[in-house]
């Protein structure tokens, strides 16, 4: 997808390599991307296989991590503006009405609950307010 490929290329960003694949993202190089099935794990893993239930994430140069999904136009403008910790429902891939791509900050997660994908609830995180 277009818009991936211009994010990864604005985060300058590369897919992790086969040796660091697997590795949490804490102990990875700064700039690069994966794919993860555990996006609210302390320490997440980054694989190069990208699925339909996984999360793009990007360790930025800067080495602060970002999720990659997608939220419903609302919660997009609630993640924006938020001035107190709010619930968010992230899906890894667009979903229904969830169509807005948003790069969530793991510094913003506060707290998560998973739900199994077959239910459709995507992830739910807490998130903490915008910074000004």
């Amino acid at each position: 997808m277009r818009e991936m490929e211009d994010l990864r290329s604005r985060h300058q960003v590369r897919l992790v390599s086969d040796e660091e694949e697997g590795i949490g993202i804490d102990r990875l190089p700064r700039g690069v991307y994966g794919f993860t099935y555990s996006p609210a794990a302390e320490n997440f893993p980054l694989f190069r296989k990208q699925d339909l239930n996984s999360y793009e994430a990007h360790k930025l140069p800067d080495g602060n991590a970002v999720l990659l999904g997608y939220l419903t136009r609302e919660e997009a403008d609630r993640l924006e503006s938020a001035e107190e910790a709010t619930v968010l429902h992230l899906f890894p891939n667009a979903k229904g009405e969830a169509g807005t791509l948003v790069i969530l900050p793991r510094a913003r997660v506060v707290g998560h609950r998973e739900y199994s994908q077959r239910e459709g609830k995507g992830l739910e995180v807490r998130v903490g307010p915008a910074r000004r």
